[in-house]
């Protein structure tokens, strides 16, 4: 071996470790940032010009366009002392498999949807790092320990049968017009459309959700018409009535939009589309009202956004924790689940569905886990 080799290398990784010590520094002081970082780290790790890069700087080797990184045998694992073959003519050539292509970034999470990846694997515990991630805002003065409540075990009774009810309290409630979605509205961004209302997003998620294989109800009752005032009171009956008729549900999702005070458009692009953001809102009894288990739909609501933040950082907004009850004390899964905005189209309401849904149905896993080890 060349005698000026082994300086070279050292030289080469002494100033690469100086710039990882860097990076991993720069991210472990931003949040922001962990989350998109483990991504790349994870799709830079398995890449070939990763390979690549690595043989050239410990052998000074290249490999031809077409030319496959050497295997190791079965039975063997390989390691940083794997020498590639001296001879390009030895290696097996590269071959794709047949209608497979190579995609990153935006161009792969086009092809694919969020709920075609499965979610075999269930979700590792909950950290102080998932805790300080998740920001809350809201008029309730309670003070929160948000890694205890994430920590918390949902104790939920699962049984055979529909696990999730979708109920909208404003069912009424409409989005920005746009192509193909127009409607004639009723009042300021109201309408009796089902199909332009937020009712249409309850479509979406039901779909999704049963893509999952989650068995879910949608109710697509009008509970806000003729009388917004009631609302609240009309669906809080109609939660009574799935509860007593279905067991088996543990969630109760009130899907509204947004209706913000000072308007402004705000989007998050997921896997290449543009979606709306979404909210969570959790009320507690400090309004006056009875709510025995607000600390349990607190601890359900801090485990979804933990769940979402770990891959979609850019889904949820803060949490809103409310003084008023809002129907939460039903079952110690309701949550109010804030679909966009009046700035929002409802195909970027729709788009955020699919997300959604697969982190519910991770949910869903904690809890069936829960059952099981309690069994």
């Amino acid at each position: 071996m060349h005698p000026m080799t082994y300086p070279r290398k050292a030289r080469i990784w002494f100033c690469a470790a100086l710039l990882a010590g860097a990076l991993l520094l720069r991210v472990g002081l931003d949040p922001e940032l962990r989350g998109g970082a483990a991504r790349t780290l994870k799709n830079a790790l398995a890449s070939r010009s990763l390979f690549e890069a690595v043989l050239f700087l410990e052998t000074g080797y290249t490999l031809k366009p077409g030319q496959a990184a050497p295997q190791a045998p079965a039975g063997e694992t390989a390691s940083s002392d794997t020498v590639p073959a001296t001879d390009a003519a030895e290696a097996p050539s590269w071959t794709e498999a047949p209608g497979e292509t190579e995609a990153t970034g935006e161009s792969a999470a086009e092809t694919h949807s969020p709920a075609d990846a499965p979610a075999e694997t269930l979700p590792a515990p909950f950290t102080r790092e998932d805790a300080d991630f998740i920001s809350m805002r809201g008029n309730c003065s309670y003070k929160t320990d948000k890694l205890e409540l994430l920590t918390r075990p949902l104790g939920w009774s699962m049984q055979e049968g529909p696990k999730v009810l979708i109920i909208h309290s404003h069912s009424c409630e409409s989005y920005t017009q746009c192509e193909g979605h127009s409607y004639l509205p009723d009042a300021n961004f109201r309408t009796l459309q089902k199909e332009e209302s937020v009712i249409a997003v309850g479509d979406a998620l039901a779909l999704e959700l049963e893509k999952l294989g989650v068995p879910v109800l949608h109710d697509r009752s009008y509970n806000d018409y003729p009388s917004y005032n009631s609302s609240y009171a009309v669906a809080r009956e109609k939660i009574a009535q799935w509860l007593e008729q279905t067991p088996s549900l543990v969630m109760v999702l009130d899907l509204h939009r947004d209706a913000l005070e000072n308007p402004v458009r705000e989007t998050a692009k997921l896997g290449g589309v543009v979606c709306a953001p979404l909210m969570l809102v959790v009320g507690t009894d400090e309004g006056g009202l009875n709510h025995p288990h607000w600390q349990r739909n607190l601890s359900c609501a801090l485990k979804l956004q933990a769940l979402a933040n770990r891959e979609e950082p850019d889904l949820f907004k803060a949490l809103s924790f409310r003084k008023e009850r809002f129907n939460g004390d039903m079952t110690p899964g309701s949550l109010i689940v804030e679909v966009g905005s009046t700035e929002n189209t409802l195909p970027e309401a729709e788009a955020s569905m699919p997300y959604l849904a697969r982190f519910v149905a991770q949910l869903l896993q904690l809890a069936e886990a829960e059952g099981a080890e309690a069994n």
